[in-house]
């Protein structure tokens, strides 16, 4: 987000000319996209959710301790504010595409609101400084910027076929040498031992430069390189490939199942999605390019987050979920 000030002019008691420069930000205002402006008490909301829910998934430590030098509190406190940023524009892009609530997705907001007022404490609302319209207003934006994403993507229905969306499952020796040259060597010798018939996980055993893995994938996965992939594709149910190199690792692949039929309608799904979110993600990025923004980097230096998980039973996502499924 742009942060910005814009200067104002104006006229002291003594009727003297002076420069008056402003934020532009309202009392408790956190940042604003376009005309759309979001407050304090809304992102403490979206942090203390998900906080809470990694909280309940992984255990009561997780938000303090970090991974790979990043803070998961910090990460988790981007993800909510990005979160919440994503649907103040798409809310914007609703009114752009003449978008709003039919009376019935209404009700089902005021019901989400009701039954998820209810389930905070009083402590949750003091610490959050959070009320009833507010959390309607919350749940009436979520729900927009639900709607013009199935605007946008209702039509998208692609036809996926089963070769595809095709997921097979494969055994893979990795055999990791001091050099290319030795990782070869000692990749031929086991793959000479598994076409005298012996056992590819009992070969492999014999060297401890040699590893045996389980994988199941699709012919899109970015797990392995696609050479890699298009070799462990053309493979039949038991075949078991020649040796393949690459960098200083030689790889031996034997075909488990060339065709997993409950992980390819799965496979068939993930594709629609991620074809309807790349179409998605076209239309708002354009429109968003466009937008002016401003993060109010005073207020958040001011906030201290207390360290204490909501007291509700309920999630705010969960709630509009459940909610609106029956609609």
């Amino acid at each position: 987000m742009l942060a910005a000030a814009t200067a104002a002019c104006g006229k002291d008691e003594n009727d003297r000319q002076q420069i008056i420069i402003t934020t532009g930000f309202e009392e408790d205002e956190l940042f604003f996209i376009g005309d759309n402006k979001c407050y304090m008490p809304e992102a403490r909301l979206y942090i203390r959710t998900l906080e809470t829910s990694y909280e309940d998934t992984f255990g009561p430590a997780i938000v303090s301790r970090e991974f790979d030098g990043i803070n998961v509190s910090d990460k988790l406190t981007g993800l909510a504010l990005s979160r919440l940023a994503q649907v103040k524009a798409m809310n914007l892009l609703a009114v752009d595409r003449g978008l709003t609530l039919t009376e019935r997705e209404e009700e089902k907001c005021v019901q989400a609101a009701d039954r998820y007022m209810r389930s905070l404490s009083e402590a949750d609302l003091r610490d959050m400084d959070i009320g009833y319209d507010m959390l309607l207003h919350m749940f009436e934006e979520y729900a927009l910027a639900a709607k013009v994403y199935n605007d946008i993507t209702g039509d998208i229905n692609p036809e996926i076929s089963d070769d595809e969306a095709r997921t097979i499952t494969v055994k893979v020796i990795t055999v990791e040498g001091r050099d290319q040259a030795e990782a070869l060597q000692i990749a031929n010798m086991i793959y000479s031992q598994i076409s005298d018939g012996k056992d590819p996980d009992a070969a492999a055993d014999e060297y401890d430069e040699a590893s045996v893995s389980k994988h199941s994938f699709g012919k899109d996965t970015d797990e392995f390189p696609e050479d890699f992939v298009d070799t462990c594709f053309k493979l039949a149910a038991d075949e078991i490939s020649t040796p393949i190199m690459k960098d200083n690792k030689a790889y031996i692949v034997k075909c488990i199942s060339s065709f997993e039929q409950e992980d390819t309608d799965a496979n068939k799904l993930r594709l629609v999605a991620k074809r309807k979110s790349e179409a998605f993600d076209q239309v708002y990025n354009d429109f968003v390019s466009s937008l002016y923004s401003n993060f109010n980097d005073d207020l958040w230096a001011e906030q201290m987050f207390l360290d204490r998980r909501l007291d509700s039973t309920d999630d705010f996502f969960r709630v509009y979920e459940d909610v609106f499924s029956l609609l």
